[in-house]
């Protein structure tokens, strides 16, 4: 019988350690808390407004990840948004922009395609034995497995494993010290396009740390802007009533696009960045059975960061499993 892996969290790192595993024959299973696949590759409906309301877009920086890049541009699930330089290293000179065709959460439900998948599960606790793996959703064991991949942010992981066994271990104690920066966000539907240049505007300072134009960018079919606070802001307001920061939000926004507001939803994305990396791929535990952590924290951040980790992390689960 093939070796069995349970995936915690369906992101980018999730799904293409599953990918990864699965061609190798092992058996894959995945569970995500959340409605769809993605995480904060995240596209949303209102009325017959859609945006993308977590990820922006997409960089190709490492032979891997543009070969995959290219292959969705191929089948029409990925295509360039724009081209620009990186704010923080502007030595790799222009660099294309990806974007989802239809939404950015048209890219991992591409890559979820023939997996198993499970959503709406959320996994508070876990235990690791001799036996295996086993997954529990309130009192009831949801999953079992000969091994684990755990790709949450980790004070979720961290929180996860201190259920069970295995919150002593050194490589568990050691990421204590990783912290994320929290995004609040905005999906505005407005009366008129925006005018933005080129779709899109970043900002250096003040609340709003970006504003993007989803009718522009293909994914809306009516106006309608996704404005994201900077991580000063969603430090401030992130336990506020979201009316309060909502409004900020849209106040600061509004001198730099054309249209009124019609109607605006709130969301707050508590994880949205790590404000260190460790690039080490990602992290084996030391357990009775294996137990793998991956995640764009693993591996420079950004959905790039994701699938290396998430590449990594099969890798290292072949090695121990074999």
């Amino acid at each position: 019988m093939a070796p069995s892996v349970l995936i915690v969290g369906a992101g980018m790192a999730g799904l293409t350690a599953a990918r990864s595993l699965a061609e190798t024959g092992m058996a894959v299973m995945l569970v995500d808390k959340g409605r769809a696949v993605g995480g904060r590759m995240a596209t949303r409906r209102i009325g017959d407004a859609t945006f993308d309301h977590g990820a922006q877009h997409i960089s190709a920086r490492t032979t891997p990840f543009g070969d995959a890049m290219a292959l969705l541009v191929h089948a029409d699930i990925a295509r360039v948004w724009f081209r620009s330089e990186s704010a923080t290293r502007p030595d790799r000179g222009i660099e294309n922009r990806y974007c989802g065709v239809g939404g950015m959460r048209r890219i991992p439900e591409a890559f979820a395609e023939g997996l198993v998948v499970t959503t709406g599960v959320r996994i508070d606790r876990l235990t690791v034995d001799t036996d295996g793996v086993k997954a529990f959703d309130g009192g009831a064991c949801v999953a079992t497995a000969d091994a684990a991949v755990l790709t949450p942010p980790v004070p979720q992981t961290l929180a996860l494993l201190r259920t069970g066994s295995l919150g002593g271990d050194n490589a568990v104690s050691s990421l204590d010290r990783l912290e994320y920066d929290a995004t609040l966000a905005v999906m505005a539907v407005l009366d008129a396009p925006t005018d933005l240049p080129d779709g899109h505007l970043a900002f250096d300072a003040g609340p709003v740390g970006w504003i993007a134009d989803n009718q522009h960018k293909g994914v809306s079919a009516v106006p309608a802007i996704t404005i994201h606070s900077s991580p000063r802001f969603a430090a401030e307001y992130l336990e506020e009533e979201s009316d309060r920061w909502m409004a900020a939000l849209l106040a600061a926004a509004r001198p730099f696009h054309r249209g009124a507001v019609t109607k605006a939803v709130a969301h707050r994305w508590r994880f949205a960045q790590p404000r260190f990396t460790l690039d080490v791929g990602a992290v084996s535990l030391d357990a009775p059975s294996p137990v793998v952590l991956a995640g764009e924290v693993f591996a420079g951040a950004r959905v790039e960061g994701a699938y290396t980790s998430g590449r990594v992390a099969a890798q290292l689960m072949v090695d121990q499993i074999g």
